[in-house]
């Protein structure tokens, strides 16, 4: 499951080829759009196909997730904040949950109905002993006050769910991280907003996760101004230098307990590492980050890597 211009997704079905492992790719826009169809009766019987190949539900033995669901092309035709697109997503929505319901008993990569808020990815890591920064969401001013002066008066503030855009008067707005230094214009009340103490960071690790093993990458955004508080603020004239990573064993045996505890056997975590004490602070997990971008710099092979478990998970048993 996946959309079409996806390159992580195109460089492991390279490899599935190279290895002649049997795959039906699904795009949610080829879904859509008619591409490729689907048939389903009462009696649970689905057949998915387009110009390449066909497949029964009754068939498939793992699903590997991978952004499904973006629809970009329908939202730059109709216009993203729009009652048709609303409509064409919503619909979207429910053949997604639907055909993932269908497939619940099949072996997953990333298990889309086990995915966990970014409050809840935090409480667990601190239970299994990960440093987190000091977080609240509140909705009152008072709160915000006892909560900063107890940090410093820094404090980030970013987005409790996923990171997006929106666009509000024609004009397009990244919801970036944001540092707060004063908060004298805070009004008494506002919407429910997530809070974290400012740390200085040494450098940001990405860490990507398969099957209990962790491969890292440094990425030193601290000499850009526009990447400094978080290095997804791509700065294409001036990209950060990337370079392969050694975690502490303690710490990657700590990130196998957390992946474990939210269920997932995929994901890209981030972390920092303080300027301050050299502690690690786990920032979050996304199941389907990015992995390409550290694959190369770091010659670590990844998307062999996925198709490989793709095969064991295909045959294990068989």
């Amino acid at each position: 499951m996946s959309t079409s211009d996806e390159m992580d997704t195109d460089l492991v079905i390279e490899w599935l080829n190279y290895k002649k492992i049997p795959f039906f790719r699904l795009n949610d826009e080829d879904l859509m759009n008619g591409n490729t169809s689907i048939s389903y009766d009462l009696n649970n019987k689905v057949l998915i196909e387009n110009s390449f190949a066909k497949i029964s539900i009754q068939d498939v033995k793992i699903i590997w997730f991978r952004k499904f669901g973006f629809l970009d092309d329908y939202s730059e035709k109709i216009g993203r904040n729009t009652d048709l697109m609303r409509y064409i997503f919503s619909e979207f929505l429910n053949i997604r949950n639907f055909l993932i319901e269908l497939l619940s008993d099949k072996k997953w990569l990333f298990d889309r109905k086990i995915a966990v808020s970014k409050m809840e990815m935090l409480r667990v890591a601190k239970n299994v002993n990960i440093k987190t920064p000091n977080t609240l969401i509140c909705s009152r001013k008072k709160d915000l006050e006892l909560f900063f002066r107890k940090n410093n008066k820094s404090l980030i503030t970013k987005s409790i769910g996923d990171v997006g855009f929106v666009k509000y008067k024609n004009v397009e707005f990244t919801l970036n991280t944001t540092k707060i230094e004063k908060i004298d214009e805070f009004k008494e009340v506002f919407s429910p907003s997530l809070f974290q103490e400012h740390i200085d960071k040494l450098i940001e690790i990405r860490t990507f996760y398969l099957d209990k093993k962790c491969y890292s990458m440094a990425i030193f955004s601290q000499s850009n101004e526009k990447t400094k508080l978080d290095f997804r603020n791509y700065d294409k004239d001036k990209p950060n230098r990337f370079v392969p990573y050694q975690l502490p064993k303690q710490l990657e045996e700590r990130i196998v307990d957390f992946m474990e505890a939210i269920n997932l056997n995929t994901g890209s975590l981030d972390f920092i590492k303080s300027k301050k004490n050299g502690d690690y602070y786990f920032l979050e997990v996304n199941p389907c980050g990015q992995f390409g971008m550290m694959s190369n710099p770091c010659n670590y092979n990844l998307h062999e890597k996925v198709a490989d478990y793709i095969k064991k998970e295909l045959y294990e048993g068989c």
